[in-house]
């Protein structure tokens, strides 16, 4: 096995363990939310927030370094792929680290001073974002397996159109708990 097939292997399986991991603390959040108390649904959150510096900041870093060495030792360029790939790969690390892992670590702060259900409707917002988040990490699993050509314009469209949804579906008012 050659070192860009290695390397390769390496970012695939730092992508693996990011976004499925991630993809399954979404679902398990999801359907904890409706059918458990407040305090076993912050224990999503509180497992998140140990996870975040164990297991998503370093897959998505290491997902990233290689991503980017195989640019350069795979001979892949400056592909549509690759361009938008990095781009959101860049988004999706850095809205996770300043946005969704401060958003997790707000809801168990106030959990902890104010009591698990006051924390439901920070739940609910972080659940809102992360399922915004996935949307452009699956945006780019797609790109990676797809790698279309910047002359796809209906594929672009269509990548668009998804993750615009998910944006507003994930930033529109959220209805107040009774």
């Amino acid at each position: 096995m050659d070192f860009a097939t290695t390397l390769k292997f390496a970012h695939v399986l730092a992508a693996v363990l990011w976004v499925g991991g991630g993809f399954t603390t979404i679902i398990a959040s999801l359907v904890l939310s409706g059918r458990s108390p407040a305090e076993t649904q912050l224990a999503i959150v509180r497992a998140t927030v140990l996870l975040a510096p164990r297991l998503f900041i370093p897959a998505s870093i290491f997902t990233l370094a290689t991503g980017v060495a195989l640019l350069f030792v795979a001979g892949w360029g400056w592909q549509p792929f690759t361009t938008l790939g990095l781009a959101g790969v860049l988004f999706t690390a850095s809205f996770g680290a300043l946005v969704l892992g401060p958003s997790c670590e707000r809801a168990v702060k106030l959990a902890d001073t104010h009591g698990a259900e006051a924390a439901i409707p920070a739940l609910r917002r972080v659940q809102r974002l992360a399922m915004m988040d996935y949307a452009i990490q699956f945006a780019i699993v797609f790109l990676m397996v797809v790698k279309p050509g910047w002359q796809d314009f209906s594929v672009f469209a269509g990548l668009a159109a998804v993750v615009a949804l998910a944006a507003v579906a994930a930033l529109r008012p959220m209805q107040r708990l009774a």
